[in-house]
């Protein structure tokens, strides 16, 4: 397993967020740490990624170094770094995007939409031994979508306003055309013939521009989940990692195998659900009150 973690910057006077992403990271090049630092789509962002583990004490101590080596830096610069699944009260107009390639390719594409893009949220990798494995576990998984949200929602607050939802960073990657789910494909060789028709047709170029809730990573050769919030902790962070992990162990063999339809129950095309966005609970229909995000 690993884990990115995708952070806010802030400046030191009002926390609003800063445009200080490429100072930071020339500091962060200064100093050792574990993992890796990278750029995000706007300059007010940065991620940071574990390397491989299968034990979450010693992912927990990667990420506890990793975090020190950042917070060392942004305190040289006076900055601050904050998790949570987004900003309460910046404004995406001020925000300018990183510039690299592909950063720029997107705002490009996608127009506003990109700087819009400026929520932080968990990803996880999990291992698989083969592509079909890796499309089987996708399928799994978004079974468990609600429980990954209910579990790390933290973005209550956007553009200043109380969106009375939990996790409203969802809403904002929805506004992408290729977010949603991976299309009801049973084995590693249909998946790749989708993703060829839809290179040839110029609508994709990677495994990047496919903004699903959970997707394939052959590169890595994992499955990866995208639909959780930043988390206020790492500490918080590697324990979501360790459930992913788990749950994928104990589910290995245990589901019907992949056939011509979906999963016993499974819709074709599961959805989030935005009530559990809104109460962050795994099950909206016991939902009486909800508080502050974080909640569980």
């Amino acid at each position: 397993m690993g884990v990115e973690l995708e952070l806010q910057i802030l400046n030191s006077r009002d926390y609003n967020l800063a445009r200080d992403a490429a100072d930071l990271l020339k500091v962060l090049e200064m100093l050792e740490h574990p993992g890796e630092v990278k750029p995000e789509i706007t300059e007010s962002m940065i991620e940071i990624n574990s390397s491989v583990h299968t034990r979450y004490d010693a992912l927990l101590v990667e990420l506890r170094r990793i975090r020190d080596a950042v917070v060392q830096a942004a305190t040289r610069l006076n900055l601050r770094i904050a998790g949570g699944g987004s900003h309460p009260f910046h404004k995406w107009s001020e925000r300018r995007i990183y510039p690299t390639e592909r950063f720029r390719h997107l705002l490009e594409v996608y127009g506003y939409l990109a700087k819009q893009f400026t929520v932080f949220g968990q990803h996880i990798h999990i291992g698989c031994p083969n592509g079909d494995e890796a499309v089987y576990l996708t399928h799994v998984f978004s079974r468990y979508i609600p429980h990954f949200i209910a579990l790390s929602a933290s973005s209550p607050f956007q553009q200043g306003e109380d969106t009375g939802f939990q996790s409203s960073r969802l809403n904002t990657v929805s506004a992408f055309p290729l977010s949603g789910h991976i299309p009801f494909v049973t084995t590693w060789g249909e998946f790749v013939a989708y993703f060829e028709k839809m290179h040839r047709f110029g609508i994709i170029e990677s495994m990047k521009d496919f903004y699903w809730d959970i997707r394939p990573k052959p590169e890595f050769g994992t499955v990866e989940i995208r639909v959780l919030d930043t988390p206020l902790t790492v500490e918080h962070a590697a324990r979501l990692a360790a459930y992913a992990q788990t749950l994928a162990h104990g589910v290995a063999g245990r589901l019907p195998r992949l056939s011509t339809q979906p999963f016993p129950g499974m819709p074709l095309r599961p959805g989030r659900d935005f009530r559990r966005c809104l109460y962050a609970t795994a099950d909206p229909a016991t939902a009486r009150h909800h508080q502050y995000a974080g909640s569980t």
